[in-house]
């Protein structure tokens, strides 16, 4: 049996809450606390009793909400006259 090296370096390693945060300069309790892990829709797996991340889906989602938070700021409030 022979494996293709692309393939295995395809693989992409899962990482855990308190990485994640480090990576991303978050709060470690967004990671770790399922509520705001629900709260934020933060991409994750449940594997087993571990929940684990992937590196590339928390950056889009960084990037993502990041994005959303730029619009929301632009809008006028309704306090101010918005819609």
């Amino acid at each position: 049996m022979s494996t293709k090296p692309d393939a295995v370096m395809a693989v992409e390693p899962m990482i855990d809450a308190k990485q994640a945060a480090a990576s991303l300069r978050l709060p470690y309790y967004w990671f770790a606390d399922p509520a705001m892990r629900s709260k934020y829709r933060i991409p994750h797996y449940l594997l087993g009793g571990l929940v684990r991340y992937r590196l590339s889906e928390l950056s889009a989602w960084a990037a993502h909400s990041t994005a959303a938070q730029g619009r929301d700021a632009l809008r006028p409030s309704k306090a101010e006259g918005g819609e």
